[in-house]
């Protein structure tokens, strides 16, 4: 479709036009219309702590009033049905994913929507938000940034409340499986775009899911491009949704992200996320065990290289008894590449008998690169099991002297540790195909 806001910026009338053509319900428009105003409101977030330039979201250098609110899709999308992995030899070859579904978001339009026969025959729902908002309204205005994520949390989640187009929607009813992953691809190829890319997954009690959410964009593109991204995942009573975002945007795009996920009685909740792409990237990633027996697992790759800056803030949250939590990450920098972390395991005054921990380690490949770290633990509940561990340093010159007379040369031997210090993160990826693609990806970062 051509845009509805062709001659507007981020405005109100731009949020109007984008309801009115897009043919919206009422409570829908008065959503947007109310998170506008709080956007307005709102100050520019101050995510900034210790030295300016060490630790923080360079929001001010994103000049938002000249980007464009709807995007139509182009006509570049590339190859999205296969993907390289690499075999013995260094050989790469070309692997086609067997999925459950498919929606690939073309800058603000979704221009493909698939679902296996099987996933169709149990009762799945996946199709983008928008279709959803007008086949199964009752469901959208249910899990919309209602009881998860809400509009007034920041400037960037009140904006995409007020602007979010395109998106996709998952529910799984209760008692199925599926054993193939959903894929939710974003891509981006036009400057001066602004994205509000939004995922819902619902899944029913007994049931069991995998979604994988890519991010991607043309790197050849001159301008900015911005993406106020929000994941809310709400998992059923004694089921597993396992969540893989591997995160490769191009280096013009500013990623501020919302993902979080409610767990219910003994569900699982399981993030696997690798921060490789965008020039600057915000991620909150959160987890809130809301049921007894629930269990909140994160993983995380991170890799900035080059100018960079990867900005993560974490929390692991038990809101009732006899729940657990198991968080870690691993983060390689290279060039002038820069890292912040704030991970913390909080337990309300409800949370006994929890057991958590949180890791977070950090290798340094050049002198340039920065990092700064703030592990915590912040604990109401008596008879709770929480640990949390930061290590931070170089690439150790023992080990690449090692490799060296072991007939590496001294960059195959940098790259060998690298891919090593990432296998404790890879080898906890439950999905082959994702895992080969995460260690390719880090072989990339390093060529």
């Amino acid at each position: 479709m051509s845009s509805p806001v062709a001659e507007g910026l981020l405005t109100l009338e731009a949020v109007e036009k984008l309801s009115a053509a897009k043919n919206e319900p009422e409570w829908l428009l008065a959503k947007r219309r109310e998170a506008w105003t709080l956007y307005e409101s709102l100050p520019t977030p101050d995510w900034t702590r210790g030295i300016r330039g060490w630790w923080h979201s360079a929001v001010k250098q994103l000049d938002v009033n000249t980007l464009q609110p709807f995007t139509p899709a182009g006509n570049a999308l590339p190859e999205l049905d296969s993907f390289n992995v690499a075999e013995e030899g260094d050989e790469v070859k070309m692997v086609t994913e067997v999925l459950a579904g498919i929606i690939v978001q073309y800058n603000s339009e979704v221009v493909r929507v698939e679902l296996s026969p099987e996933a169709q025959a149990a009762g799945v729902i996946f199709t983008s938000l928008d279709e959803a908002v007008q086949k199964h309204p009752e469901l959208v205005q249910q899990y919309f940034m209602t009881s998860n994520v809400k509009a007034e949390e920041n400037k960037f989640t009140a904006l995409h409340a007020a602007l979010w187009s395109g998106g996709a929607f998952l529910y799984v009813p209760d008692k199925v499986e599926i054993s193939a992953p959903f894929r939710v691809v974003f891509y981006a190829d036009t400057p001066q775009t602004a994205l509000f890319s939004h995922v819902i997954v619902v899944t029913g009690a007994n049931s069991k899911v995998k979604v994988i959410e890519e991010q991607l964009s043309n790197d050849e593109v001159g301008g900015q491009i911005m993406d106020a991204n929000i994941v809310e995942t709400f998992v059923g009573n004694y089921s597993t949704l396992e969540y893989y975002n591997p995160q490769e945007w191009g280096h013009n795009v500013n990623n501020f992200s919302t993902k979080r996920a409610l767990l219910s009685t003994y569900s699982v909740n399981r993030w696997i996320v690798a921060l490789f792409g965008s020039d600057e990237t915000r991620l909150d990633l959160e987890s809130i065990t809301q049921g007894e027996g629930a269990r909140a697992e994160t993983i995380g790759a991170i890799f900035p290289t080059g100018d960079q800056h990867h900005d993560l803030k974490t929390t692991t949250r038990h809101s009732v008894p006899h729940t657990t939590g198991d968080a870690l990450f691993k983060a390689a920098l290279r060039d002038r590449g820069q890292y912040g972390f704030q991970g913390k395991i909080r337990v309300d005054k409800n949370g006994k008998f929890t057991e958590s921990t949180l890791g977070d380690h950090v290798l340094f490949l050049s002198e340039e690169s920065k990092a700064d770290a703030l592990p915590s633990l912040d604990v109401d509940a008596n008879d709770v099991r929480c640990a949390h561990g930061q290590t931070i340093g170089m690439v150790d010159d023992n080990q690449i002297f090692y490799l060296q007379t072991r007939g590496l040369s001294r960059d195959e031997a940098i790259s060998t540790i690298v891919s090593g210090f990432f296998e404790q993160v890879t080898d906890r990826v439950p999905l082959a195909s994702v895992r080969e693609r995460l260690r390719l990806s880090i072989a990339r970062k390093m060529a």
